[in-house]
């Protein structure tokens, strides 16, 4: 399980795992994968990931522009909601 990012109460953040929570294999794979390195901390959280997720589809974003990047996780989550001719550089 991620480190918890966002301050919610106990109720609150079991209720969002429980209704809310979409994480795709594939990066749940990469999320477990990369919390085995050294400098795991860098990753963001998969609540994160949905909230960029988010933004890219209330955007309406069709490029984008990550500076620095550690095992792509993040690069993942905002790529899944870029329209098809969408690109993320």
């Amino acid at each position: 399980m991620s480190t918890r990012t966002i301050q919610m109460t106990d109720t609150l953040y079991n209720y969002y795992r429980n209704v809310a929570y979409r994480e795709p294999d594939i990066m749940r794979m990469l999320r477990e994968e990369t919390e085995t390195m050294p400098m795991a901390r860098m990753q963001i959280s998969p609540e994160q990931g949905q909230f960029l997720a988010m933004l890219v589809a209330l955007t309406g974003a069709k490029k984008i522009l990550e500076v620095g990047t550690f095992t792509g996780y993040s690069s993942l989550w905002m790529a899944s909601s870029l329209p098809e001719d969408g690109k993320i550089t």
